[in-house]
């Protein structure tokens, strides 16, 4: 019986024997694995004025009002259940998380910490009081965190990546690279790790092992501009401008995509060809849906270049 089987038998349940409260409960969770946050809260509403002291109903609210994005509600169903089960390891941490989530950063670390008190190998509350550190500029306490959260959970593939960043930030690029390889051990696909060490090698003068790293992150990730617009940058300074222009005209043709026009502009600008030059600025403003480039500085590029050439 798939999904939606079980949530029709159980509607039909429900229908036959109103007062069936484990089928009710039951759908409730099943309305939460399929999206139907609604229906689940009209079921838990009815559940709570059975049982108003039921700790998970209040959980359950927020879990739905978190993925309608009322954060509001959702918070005060969170601290509910927290009211009602001061103890809850997972009712601590999505309340911490809403915390954050609506920028109360003191709370958020206060629960998390809470998390940690109750379940002291959470990988997850590490990683997550991590991430609030490292937006207070604390890399060091970050960093312990990180680690942390990979003593308790190593396949945690963005606690290496955000240690890797973390490392980066301090300049200790040795344990950035190890971190970032880590990674690709754990995630092979990964492309932001491919061009966050395709920087590191950049900043280190070693540009072809930046130029490889580049062209592995644009094979994973052939939408990734950030690694065009490097690999680019690095071609160009390497006097590899026909390299550069070659990769731009190749993907340009594949997706029409309006920063690869711009990018053949710079090119087609240091050749000093300025009809090329023109023609994709041309085209980038006319896929200025995909755009990334500061729009109105690309049309004053082209207004200017349009009075020169005429």
């Amino acid at each position: 019986m798939n999904d939606i089987e079980r949530f029709e038998n159980l509607q039909t349940t429900l229908k036959l024997n109103p007062k069936n409260f484990q089928a009710r409960r039951e759908l409730v969770m099943l309305c939460l694995d399929l999206g139907y946050e609604k229906v689940a809260l009209s079921h838990i509403k009815y559940l709570l004025a059975i049982f108003p002291d039921d700790a998970d109903l209040y959980f359950n609210t927020g879990i739905c009002w978190e993925k309608l994005k009322n954060y509001e509600y959702a918070l005060a169903a969170y601290k509910k259940a927290v009211e009602i089960k001061p103890e809850e390891p997972d009712f601590l941490y999505n309340l911490a998380l809403i915390y954050e989530k609506t920028g109360d950063i003191d709370n958020a670390m206060k629960n998390f910490k809470k998390v940690i008190f109750y379940k002291p190998e959470d990988a997850n509350a590490f990683f997550s009081i991590g991430v609030l550190y490292s937006k207070k500029n604390d890399s060091k306490t970050a960093i312990k965190c990180y680690r942390k959260a990979i003593e308790y959970n190593y396949s945690d593939y963005f606690a290496h990546f955000y240690l890797a960043l973390e490392y980066k930030k301090i300049n200790e690029y040795d344990f950035a690279l190890v971190e970032y390889r880590k990674v690709l051990e754990l995630s092979p696909d990964y492309s932001w790790a491919y061009f966050n060490i395709a920087q590191i090698y950049w900043e280190l003068n070693r540009t072809e092992d930046s130029i490889v790293m580049l062209k592995k992150a644009i094979e994973k990730n052939p939408k990734d501009m950030e690694s065009y617009k490097l690999l680019v940058q690095i071609l160009i300074k390497e006097d590899k401008i026909d390299d550069a222009l070659e990769i731009l005209t190749s993907e340009s043709e594949k997706t029409q995509n309006a920063d690869m026009y711009y990018l053949m502009s710079k090119v087609f600008e240091i050749m000093e060809d300025d009809v090329s030059r023109f023609d994709c600025l041309e085209l980038a403003l006319e896929n200025k849906k995909s755009l990334t480039f500061n729009l109105s500085a690309v049309k004053e590029e082209y207004k200017e270049l349009k009075k020169k050439i005429a």
